[in-house]
């Protein structure tokens, strides 16, 4: 019995190594076929644009890829934030202080609403009776 319980604790094990090995091939396969355009050489050696040309030099890298981006940023930022600074907002509790608004109104709202008469209000609402 021993025996047995052995053999499929064997297997079981074989079966989990198994796996872990071709999980771990397929990752270097993977990574290894990837990265070989990386180490590929120009047959042709530098012609035709393959010249890398000249470095960036350590601050112009910086300036780059650095300051470059935050200034962006904080450009955005200012752009998107500094129009709400010195808006008005409304205050709950101080009450509304700005002027009323009709969006998609008649063009004249006062002679409309002068001329309106008494059951000339179509409801609509959640009922749907428009």
């Amino acid at each position: 019995m021993n025996r047995v319980l052995s053999r499929a604790a064997t297997a079981g094990l074989s079966w989990r190594v198994a796996g872990a090995m071709s999980v771990a091939v397929t990752i270097t396969v993977t990574v290894l076929i990837t990265a070989a355009p990386a180490f590929a050489e120009n047959p042709l050696g530098n012609a035709e644009g393959a010249d890398p040309g000249k470095s960036l030099g350590t601050v112009a890298a910086l300036l780059l890829y650095v300051a470059l981006p935050l200034l962006s940023l904080a450009l955005i930022a200012a752009v998107v934030l500094l129009p709400g600074v010195r808006a008005h907002r409304y205050r709950p509790a101080k009450g509304w202080n700005a002027s009323p608004v009709w969006f998609a109104g008649p063009p004249e709202p006062v002679a409309a609403v002068q001329a309106a008469e008494l059951g000339d209000v179509v409801r609509g609402g959640a009922s749907g009776g428009w």
